[in-house]
């Protein structure tokens, strides 16, 4: 790619990252032509401040949620659209976390329509060489990604590679990692070098050594009263809401104050209520995680399997007589959850409903088993060399070693989780080959909320981000 190309950026909550990304992309990769999408006139402040002339630059409170408030959905604009870009609005509208709730069906139809009409509008004008974000999360990013895909445009994203330190770099669709599935293609075909074998086997025997919690898990775990990062988040998120109360991404003070009393509240009841039992010596077993909701992960990734109650009550049904379902709490969901959920699955069958305290890495070593919706505790089940099954679209899906139970009926679930159980075979090439490949398409950095995670925004950081996004765009460097 020359320094003609044009970049537009959906900034999600990250205008504060991207902003000097894209300086970098101007100055070091001679990129000039800027636009995007921000969700609210507190990003766009930002941006103005920023030395990048975004044009055009798209405010979501402005320019789509404003108009379509009274708007009569065109249920025609909407199946031409279906059909044109081979997707399913419902399944789009589903993935949103933040615009559905106080909205009727038809108010969320217009508010897609015209979600559409300004992106096609804007990208008319803009004419992009590249979108870029990260990945696929909301109504809005799939909406960009639609259009972007219905229309050719690479849409660039970066995320964590699932290993420390390194960026995931792909273009495919959400979660399909299209680089590490062409390397990994490439060396299931000529096999693995001595080089790449010897790092990948020092980087899964230093995970089973010194397992890691995945970047940022211990900051989403905390659950203090308060303290003086707290206080600051509610400051700052203060000044932000006064600015655009509209914008979805952001809640009142007032109610994120409300909200942490209640998860407060919640938690301790838990304990009181003693929902949560203990492992047991000796015990066969299958290991689910509760993942975090809501979440891309489940929203857009496994959106059939968003009741995670009644996915465990269909997994007890599934395995084999004399194996227990061990359901692990998720650290980051202290007091997330009414106390009806954990009712509902410490009264389910067969399954055995555990603390977020619990050790993980245990539990995984000791299962007969792993099984995820698209979670990372199934990441570390395979590089444990256990037996795991996902229901949902997740990059690891492309290890062989993965049982995939969403490609099959309910009532062949039971047949997946024998297989898994009984005729598993671990295969050490076949996971080194599958880490090689990650190895060979991820770059150094990491990305995070900047809002909670300042330390992506050192300067080594931002430049690792931007020169990622490079590599995989095919930018050349002209400093």
């Amino acid at each position: 790619m020359s320094s003609t190309d044009r970049v537009y950026t959906f900034f999600s909550v990250h205008e504060r990252l991207f902003l000097p990304v894209h300086r970098l992309l101007r100055d070091r990769y001679g990129v000039d032509s800027f636009a995007g999408t921000g969700w609210g006139h507190d990003q766009a402040s930002v941006l103005a401040y920023g030395e990048i002339d975004y044009d055009p630059l798209v405010v979501f409170t402005r320019d789509v949620l404003e108009p379509s408030r009274n708007a009569v959905p065109d249920i025609d604009f909407l199946r031409d659209r279906e059909e044109r870009y081979g997707v399913s609005i419902h399944r789009m509208i589903w993935s949103e976390r933040h615009l559905l709730e106080g909205r009727s069906y038809k108010q969320v139809l217009a508010l897609t329509e015209r979600l559409f009409r300004v992106v096609e509008a804007r990208f008319d004008e803009f004419q992009p060489t590249l979108l870029f974000s990260e990945d696929v999360g909301c109504l809005s990013s799939y909406v960009h990604y639609a259009v972007a895909r219905g229309r050719g445009v690479p849409f660039w994203r970066i995320g964590s590679a699932r290993m420390p330190g390194l960026l995931s770099v792909y273009s495919g669709g959400p979660q399909d990692w299209n680089l590490t599935k062409a390397k990994l293609a490439e060396i299931r075909e000529r096999g693995l070098s001595d080089e790449e074998r010897g790092e990948a086997a020092a980087f899964v025997e230093d995970f089973r050594n010194r397992p890691e919690r995945p970047t940022g898990m211990r900051t989403r775990a905390r659950l203090p009263i308060a303290d003086k990062e707290d206080l600051e988040r509610l400051t700052q998120l203060g000044k932000r809401y006064i600015s655009d109360p509209q914008n979805p991404t952001l809640t009142s003070p007032v109610r994120a104050l409300g909200q942490r009393a209640v998860r407060l509240a919640r938690n301790q009841a838990s304990r009181s209520f003693d929902y949560f039992d203990r492992p047991m010596t000796g015990e066969r077993y299958v290991l689910y995680p509760i993942h975090f909701q809501p979440e891309a992960s489940t929203l857009v990734q496994a959106p059939y399997y968003l009741d995670q109650a009644a996915l465990i009550e269909d997994i007890s049904k599934s395995l084999p007589v004399g194996y227990q379902l061990y359901v692990k709490e998720h650290v980051s969901n202290r007091g997330r959850r009414p106390l009806a959920f954990y009712k509902r699955i410490s009264e389910t069958f067969g399954a055995r409903l555990l603390g977020p305290d619990e050790d993980t890495w245990k539990l995984i070593r000791d299962a007969a088993a792993v099984t995820v919706i698209t979670g990372t505790v199934g990441w570390e089940g395979l590089l444990f060399g256990k037996p795991v099954v996902t229901f949902g679209d997740v990059f690891y899906n492309e290890c062989e070693l993965t049982h995939r139970a969403g490609l099959f009926p309910k009532d062949q679930w039971h047949d997946v989780f024998r297989r898994a159980i009984f005729d598993h075979r671990h295969d050490e090439e076949r996971l080194l080959e599958f880490v090689a490949a990650i190895r060979a398409t991820s770059r150094p950095g990491f990305l995070k909320n900047p809002n909670t995670f300042p330390a992506v925004m050192e300067p080594e950081n931002v430049e690792r981000i931007t020169d990622a996004l490079a590599w995989g765009a095919g930018l050349r460097r002209v400093d």
